[in-house]
């Protein structure tokens, strides 16, 4: 995935944890869908993938998987989020599915767009977490999804690449509560 696209989606998930004023984990991906208007429906896939989004109405509508566990069910619902708020509903086919280095630009975006949402990195910093099980209890996400998240922490604890955006400063600032009763 090319920077400027990884950027865009990173600072959405931030973008939208600062103006919804959310301060600790594991971010409510329900109420932020109901917050915004966007309505979610469970559905019983007849395929494969966990969720889907599309325009119905003139208004972009998620479905999430009933059959997926919970823990699944709110990436899912993270991920198609990041498609709606993205510009992607509508414009693009949308697969979700187990992410892949493979997958195209749109699905890689929706996906950075969901873990930055549910997992920021400056707050799971902030609490030490570390281990792809530290992150999956913490930000109620599953084993795999934590599993992508905590590989990437650790590249970033490699490069103490931290609080380097404005903002993830305000991100991490907003946590500053939950980050203190979690260390």
């Amino acid at each position: 995935m090319n920077y400027k696209n990884y950027q865009n989606a990173r600072d959405a998930a931030w973008r939208l944890l600062i103006d919804m004023e959310i301060r600790e984990l594991p971010v409510r991906t329900g109420e932020i869908c109901r917050a915004l208007g966007i309505p979610v429906r469970l559905y019983a896939p007849k395929g494969e993938g966990d969720g889907m989004s599309m325009m119905i109405g003139g208004r972009p509508t998620i479905f999430v998987s009933r059959n997926a566990p919970p823990a699944r069910q709110r990436f899912t619902l993270a991920h198609e989020l990041g498609h709606v708020l993205l510009g992607h509903v509508g414009r693009y086919e949308l697969v979700n599915r187990e992410p892949s280095a493979q997958d195209n630009q749109v699905e890689q975006a929706a996906n950075v767009f969901a873990s930055r949402l549910l997992a920021p990195a400056c707050v799971l910093w902030g609490c030490g977490a570390k281990t792809a099980e530290e992150i999956a209890a913490l930000c109620e996400i599953s084993l795999p999804a934590a599993q992508y998240r905590a590989a990437r922490m650790a590249e970033l604890y490699r490069r103490d690449k931290f609080l380097t955006s404005p903002l993830e400063r305000q991100v991490y600032l907003q946590f500053a509560d939950y980050i203190a009763a979690h260390r």
